[in-house]
């Protein structure tokens, strides 16, 4: 499977911020874009981040555990991601 040519963006949700970088169209090299602060907006920045930077993809980070397990902290990421996806 092949991703179309376009940047990709990396998202590390957080409690208290958000990581975003984005790649070069070809998805070879990751450049830090900005830190969103997290809570009312943060989805509202993202997608205008993803728009901006005209993003064909986007990653979020999920949480394990050193075991591979998912904890609390992941929990916390779905739900946001579902948020995002929306």
């Amino acid at each position: 499977m092949s991703l179309p040519v376009g940047v990709r963006l990396g998202i590390d949700p957080g409690d208290a911020r958000i990581g975003v970088a984005s790649s070069d169209p070809h998805g070879i090299l990751a450049t830090p874009v900005e830190t969103v602060p997290s809570g009312e907006g943060d989805i509202a920045r993202l997608v205008e981040l993803a728009s901006e930077l005209n993003a064909v993809v986007v990653y979020v980070g999920l949480p394990r555990s050193l075991s591979g397990r998912e904890g609390p902290a992941a929990s916390k990421v779905r739900v946001f991601t579902d948020l995002l996806a929306r």
